[in-house]
């Protein structure tokens, strides 16, 4: 082989194997999640999970800067009630969110919540991804038994 063809056979092969690009963090949290757990850490040191060990939700954040997120018991009995009033524990919030690529935050600015409290307010996590994984710890949330820090752990729906 002479050198020109040499040259024309490494070009071919480095134009075939795919460069990683490297994925903002947007992109990575882009899509639909399902909940794997909820840590409620409070003061004292004691942890819990208010919405029981069954508990079901589901993060949606788009490309376009738009999130909904609901958690919910798994254990609700079925009820012939108002459908307009929930049975026990749930929350649930929308509306936009922003990403901090360089302190690996996600920021929702809630517009409207089963809580009414957060509507109108910024709820700002730290963000941790590994594969299909998305783990958060949120910034401090009041509750009538003190204040505390969620960590959320959510995987990639399929």
């Amino acid at each position: 082989m002479n050198t020109g063809t040499w040259i024309a056979a490494i070009a071919i092969v480095t134009v075939s194997i795919p460069t990683a690009s490297a994925q903002t963090l947007k992109e990575q949290l882009t899509g639909t999640w399902t909940l794997v757990s909820n840590i409620e850490k409070y003061q004292d040191g004691k942890e819990d999970n208010s919405f029981g060990p069954n508990m079901k939700g589901q993060l949606m954040l788009s490309p376009t800067g738009r999130f909904s997120m609901f958690l919910i018991s798994g254990d609700r009995p079925k009820s012939v009630a108002d459908p307009t009033m929930p049975i026990g524990p749930a929350i649930a919030y929308f509306g936009t969110y922003a990403v901090g690529e360089g302190d690996k935050t996600l920021v929702y600015h809630v517009e409207g919540a089963t809580f009414p409290n957060f509507e109108g307010s910024d709820q700002k996590a730290t963000v941790t991804i590994k594969g299909d994984e998305l783990s958060y710890v949120r910034s401090s949330i009041p509750s009538p038994r003190g204040p505390f820090v969620p960590t959320v752990v959510w995987k990639r729906a399929k």
